[in-house]
């Protein structure tokens, strides 16, 4: 009954052929043969979407229902409130329009190229943020609504019930609405963690939050990293977790949780690389770090757009632990890969580049011309013999002038390591660093503004005795330490 209460509506009893352009009967209610004609309408829509009613759920139908009756049909795109636009551009309800919000709009509304999806964001955002502080308020929004072209072009899709209901399916604010089978969540948590609400509206101001990313549908030669996070999960419970001696903090105070899984399409690669963006972007909405685990690298590009917006659109430092440079336009004919992930976030204006490290580079490549193009760009590289030659130590102390206080992100790809020791990477590459290298390294970086970071390409499948799922673990752990190590603790 209660549900019957809260949708009843006043409705006019007009008998007839309603023309449309009646909104309200005699006695002010809603027409009664307009709310079924609109009710019509949004379940033809929903069809036509391969959604359904029980996908995409009575509350959001609802409303759906609702604009389609309260929509005046004789409106032009002219007519339509800067602030329906806003609501709808907004994809994260934070109440700013940043970049990756954009890129999402552009997306959904048809745009599939990358390349186009990123200069018109940065056009938009450029034209409209007119106090340049990396994201649109809504009186910005309100002030260009009407006058800038680049968004006239899109007017009418704000207004299109097909693309709301197609936004809540894919982007809605509790996840996409069809998760896949192997995103498992958070019922075995990492660390044994406590799990993080899926509400952004429940979450409570956190520390640090992990979450999972199962996806590989970017990977290029051994599959299954979409396994990785639950292979972690398992492993992490032996993680004493509380105390870290090597920076006397005792964690056991601190408000840090696992909020469960980033459930991307593994059907469509851009559709997933913005559902893992804004899953990492409203957890740094209540979260003052995150960490990812993925899953293959492109969920370092996600995670670096949210940094991005996070750091107010400004780029962020990058620490990157890996045994290929992954800046590479394409890979294989394809610009979303695993190989192009920090091409596409060098692109996107997430990475500041001139404080940026590649570390543990090793095995052979294509050519010249990639490790080229990185020097010329800013790139530090720092190569395993490097590494070997110069020792951890001596590398953080170079990565740590390097980065100055700037936001930092650690990217940490397990097939930096190496391959005899940690068997379970998804492209190896034997002659990587050891287990003990990598973490004195880590602990190295103390002192420097890390805001989060990711672990990626992990495959169980070929991890035989869990000693890589382990050491992802402990990995992930060290970057939290990081993190927290700026953090004031609560009980201090």
């Amino acid at each position: 009954m209660a549900d019957q209460n809260r949708f009843s509506m006043n409705v006019c009893t007009t008998e007839g052929i309603c023309d449309k352009s009646c909104l309200t009967g005699e006695d002010g209610g809603i027409c009664e043969v307009r709310l079924k004609t609109c009710m019509a309408n949004v379940s033809q829509m929903l069809g036509q979407a391969g959604l359904s009613i029980a996908i995409v759920g009575i509350t959001s139908v609802a409303g759906l229902v609702s604009s389609e009756v309260l929509r005046d049909p004789k409106n032009t795109d002219q007519d339509i409130p800067a602030d329906v636009g806003f609501e709808f551009f907004d994809v994260d309800g934070n109440g700013h329009i940043q970049r990756g919000d954009l890129e999402i709009f552009l997306n959904i509304a048809g745009i599939t190229d990358v390349d186009e999806i990123a200069k018109q964001a940065e056009d938009i955002l450029d034209e409209v943020d007119g106090d340049k502080d990396g994201y649109i308020s809504r009186q910005e929004w309100r002030k260009s609504w009407n006058s800038v072209k680049a968004l006239s072009e899109f007017k009418h899709k704000v207004v299109d019930d097909t693309l709301k209901a197609e936004m809540v399916a894919k982007y809605g604010k509790e996840g996409p609405q069809n998760i896949p089978l192997y995103a498992f969540g958070n019922k075995l948590s990492f660390y044994r963690l406590p799990a993080y609400p899926d509400l952004p509206e429940e979450r409570p101001e956190a520390d640090c939050v992990f979450f999972g990313c199962p996806f590989d549908a970017s990977s290029t030669y051994r599959m299954g990293a979409r396994f990785g996070p639950a292979a972690v999960r398992r492993a992490s419970q032996m993680t004493s977790f509380n105390y870290a001696p090597w920076i006397e903090r005792d964690f056991s105070k601190m408000k840090i949780y696992d909020a469960g899984d980033a459930a991307a399409t593994p059907f469509d690669i851009m559709t997933a690389m913005n559902q893992v963006y804004l899953y990492a972007k409203r957890l740094w909405n209540s979260s003052k770090t995150v960490i990812g685990i993925g899953g293959d690298h492109a969920l370092t590009w996600c995670l670096l757009r949210a940094a991005r917006d996070f750091n107010d659109g400004q780029p962020v430092a990058l620490v990157h632990l890996d045994a290929h440079l992954d800046t590479g336009d394409e890979y294989h004919g394809n610009k979303l890969s695993h190989g192009t992930a920090l091409r596409r976030a060098m692109e996107d204006g997430c990475v500041d580049i001139e404080r940026s490290t590649h570390i543990g580079i090793h095995g052979s490549m294509g050519s010249a011309d990639l490790m080229k193009e990185d020097t010329e760009k800013g790139w530090l590289t720092i190569t395993m013999d490097d590494f070997v030659e110069k020792g951890p130590q001596e590398v953080a102390d170079i990565v740590k002038e390097r980065i100055g206080d700037a936001p930092t992100i650690i990217s940490f790809d397990v097939d930096v390591l190496e391959p005899g020791e940690c068997p379970g990477i998804g492209f190896p590459e034997p002659g990587g660093m050891k287990c003990r290298e990598l973490f004195t390294f880590l602990r190295a970086l103390k002192g420097i503004n890390v805001i989060g970071g990711e672990v990626c390409e992990f495959t169980p499948e070929y991890d035989s005795n869990e000693v890589t799922a382990h050491a992802i673990a402990q990995g992930a752990y060290e970057i939290m330490c990081l993190c927290l190590d700026n953090v004031e603790d609560p009980s201090e």
